[in-house]
């Protein structure tokens, strides 16, 4: 059987990190979990002894808006603050 896939050097993906609150961080990792695939998180361990949670987000450009429409949904039901948004190449 041939194995169609193919897989680039490098890909390109967007990079988002963002600051909730503590309190609401848990519903937003729940979140990105249930939207299994569209994109990955990480928690920045500098915040881990804070009252929030900076989180680095990361999907591919096709994704970019839904990652964008989850999070402006949930801004809707608590503060979730933008520190950063950009391209990035990620190299194998």
């Amino acid at each position: 059987m041939q194995n169609n896939i193919t897989y680039q050097d490098n890909q390109e993906l967007i990079n988002i990190t963002l600051r909730v609150s503590k309190a609401d961080s848990s519903f937003v990792y729940f979140t990105f979990e249930s939207n299994e695939g569209i994109c990955f998180y990480s928690t920045l361990e500098s915040s881990l002894g804070e009252e929030y949670r900076d989180m680095s987000v990361y999907c591919t450009p096709e994704f970019e808006e839904d990652v964008e429409r989850i999070l402006s949904i949930l801004s809707q039901r608590f503060s979730i603050e933008i520190l950063d948004k950009k391209q990035i190449t990620d190299s194998h």
